[in-house]
């Protein structure tokens, strides 16, 4: 087995204990929060809720598409549905009439900003084991395994001691 091929099984056999601290790291009020959101929504519909929640403009359809990595048809599905139980609105663009553009109602809104902090602390409980610089690294490399570009303040090469 070559050193590659050894790393990206280590890479492998690191995913379910880290998802396991995710959810251990999760307070009981989040976790409770959270389940209901997921129990509620499907993934694909939280996902649509989160990427609404960072625009509060709101999203054309094909921006919304293009952020969600779906197709015009999927997005148009997803959406539907979550107009249908009150959690998103359509709305015409006032500078193109052809354009809809699709932002989270006001109850969606105050949930999502709910779930969102519950998140961050989640997130800050565990990422206290990493200094600022160990945190950097692991948002750029995982930027760019998401094949996005690097801002200016992610490290370009930074090699840290891993222990075996």
């Amino acid at each position: 087995m070559t050193e590659r091929e050894s790393l990206l099984q280590r890479f492998i056999s690191l995913q379910p204990p880290l998802r396991s601290r995710f959810r251990s790291a999760m307070s009981p009020e989040a976790r409770a929060s959270l389940q209901a959101a997921l129990e509620e929504l499907p993934a694909a519909q939280f996902e649509v809720l989160m990427l609404l929640r960072e625009h509060a403009g709101g999203l054309s359809m094909s921006e919304l598409a293009l952020a969600h990595s779906s197709t015009a048809g999927s997005a148009t599905q997803l959406v539907e549905r979550l107009v249908r139980i009150g959690m998103v609105e359509r709305l015409r663009d006032p500078g193109d009439r052809r354009v809809v553009r699709v932002r989270l109602s006001a109850s969606a809104q105050q949930r999502c900003e709910q779930l969102a902090r519950h998140g961050m602390d989640h997130l800050r409980e565990v990422t206290a084991a990493l200094s600022d610089q160990e945190l950097e690294l692991l948002v750029g490399l995982m930027a760019k395994l998401a094949g996005q570009e690097a801002s200016p303040a992610e490290p370009v090469s930074l090699h840290l001691e891993v222990p075996a």
